[in-house]
């Protein structure tokens, strides 16, 4: 993974995680046609939270309650959507989510409702080795086979 022209080594469970993650997400997208996947000026993220220990069904409400609102703002193409948990190797909680923003302009112009609950979302994380309690990247859909 890259960030900020970087290469960052993630812990292998945490690695192993994404690697599901990222398999599920082209399994999804590989059963649609090519004119199915999401189209320019969408924007498909890819993200790590790294979630305090003890808050992880917390925050699994607040991220349930955070797609809701961006479905019923229509931010969001309704699928795939795709969040798995795990842990580290310091045995911490991450929860991994990957999803696909109508445009690539809504993150940095979302509505009031959203960056708050981005706030609450950001409250039960923290950073981990460097990196933010939630951690962002822009990912492109692949059709496979």
């Amino acid at each position: 993974m890259r960030h900020a022209g970087k290469l960052v080594v993630m812990p292998t469970n945490k690695l192993l995680i994404a690697a599901a993650a990222l398999t599920l997400t082209l399994a999804l997208f590989g059963q649609k046609k090519a004119s199915e996947l999401p189209g320019p000026g969408t924007e498909t993220i890819y993200s790590i939270a790294h979630v305090k220990r003890g808050m992880e069904s917390q925050y699994a409400e607040v991220s349930a309650r955070t797609w809701a609102i961006y479905r019923k703002l229509d931010l969001v193409l309704p699928a795939p959507h795709v969040v798995v948990r795990g842990v580290d190797s310091e045995n911490l909680p991450y929860f991994v989510e990957i999803f696909t923003w109508k445009s690539a302009d809504i993150p940095d112009h979302a509505p009031a409702e959203v960056r708050a609950v981005w706030q609450e979302l950001e409250n039960l994380c923290e950073k981990r080795s460097g990196r933010p309690g939630i951690d962002f990247a822009e990912v492109t859909a692949v059709k496979v086979n």
